[in-house]
């Protein structure tokens, strides 16, 4: 990647984004929760989110360094403030899941209120069905009765006769009254129906909450199960990355950080051994010299013999490395 984005840059960014989703959905909820006093409740959540993702970098670096103590407050005030953040995002999400969904529910309500007002209607059909069967079944017997009794009399006109026609009529009214009132019934019933299953259609269609509604349905879960479990699977989900993502910063930025070179130093305790040397007598003054004319172009100066040369070369020698060993102690 490039100098100014790399994985560290896209870290950050990331981080906070997460962070600032988070804290903004918390800090929104927890104002809602105190609409009394719903600006004052914002700035003190936004200052506690701030001081949380501070203070959990604050114990990443330093927690070998800090006090026990304060190290222990940090750790329970940060876990805190992670479910009081956890806490305003789920009150967030509700009630924005309340505002969309008002309306669904209140089409959920009347759709079990159609559906119990047709459960009803259909106890009653079935009711009045067996009883209709019944008079069908009487109003039958007494039809062959009453022929019985015609081919037994001469007249056909006895008071017997009679008095079952009278019962056979009050059998044919008793049942097309019931017959009427089935099918008033019934199509009161299919009427319910006919809304139940438009308010099911507009539920389904509605772009706010459809996901749900499918979700719902195919696992035969109702409609505010559903929406709770997948509100706390966010909620468990979106703060604790935002802080581990926070921690993931910090480590790659500690990592970068530049380390101070450690500079060790030699120290020799004990004086270098120095070989023994014969005592050198002083130099007399009659053979004392100017060093820098051993550097003139005179191979060898004429008022010094060779062994006297040699000898005041070799005490030069021995005074230099001394001196080296002597002075030099750390290095």
């Amino acid at each position: 990647m490039s100098k100014f984005f790399n994985f560290k840059t896209l870290v950050s960014f990331t981080t906070l984004t997460i962070a600032g989703c988070a804290a903004l959905f918390s800090v929104t909820g927890i104002g809602t929760l105190f609409a009394g006093a719903a600006l004052s409740a914002m700035v003190m959540a936004g200052a506690l989110e701030l001081g949380k993702l501070v203070g959990i970098s604050f114990l990443y670096r330093y927690w070998s360094e800090i006090p026990k103590a304060l190290k222990s407050y940090m750790s329970v005030a940060s876990v805190v403030l992670i479910i009081i953040t956890s806490a305003g995002i789920y009150g967030y999400l509700s009630s924005a899941y309340a505002k969309v969904a008002a309306e669904p529910l209140k089409m959920n309500a009347d759709i079990q209120i159609y559906n119990s007002q047709v459960q009803t209607l259909d106890e009653e059909i079935k009711r009045k069905t067996a009883r209709l069967d019944q008079i069908i079944s009487l109003r039958g017997q007494q039809e062959n009765r009453i022929d019985n009794l015609i081919s037994k009399s001469e007249t056909g006109s006895n008071t017997v006769i009679r008095s079952a026609q009278s019962s056979l009529t009050e059998l044919n009214r008793t049942a097309t009254t019931l017959q009427r009132e089935i099918n008033q019934t019934s199509a009161q019933r299919d009427s319910l129906k006919a809304k139940s299953l438009t308010k099911e259609v507009e539920i389904n269609t509605n772009s706010d909450i459809g996901t749900f509604v499918y979700i719902s349905k195919a696992i035969g879960v109702e409609l505010d199960t559903v929406v709770k479990w997948f509100i706390l699977i966010i909620v468990l989900v979106f703060d604790p990355l935002s802080i581990c993502l926070v921690l993931a910063y910090n480590f790659l930025h500690k990592r970068d950080e530049p380390k101070e070179e450690i500079k060790t130093f030699a120290v020799y305790d004990e004086k270098p051994p120095v070989e023994p040397v014969m005592a050198v007598e002083p130099v007399p003054q009659s053979i004392k010299f100017d060093l820098n004319k051993l550097d003139s172009d005179d191979t060898f100066p004429q008022y010094m013999t060779k062994e006297e040369t040699e000898e005041i070369l070799d005490k030069f020698w021995l005074k230099k490395t001394m001196a080296k060993h002597r002075d030099i102690n750390i290095f």
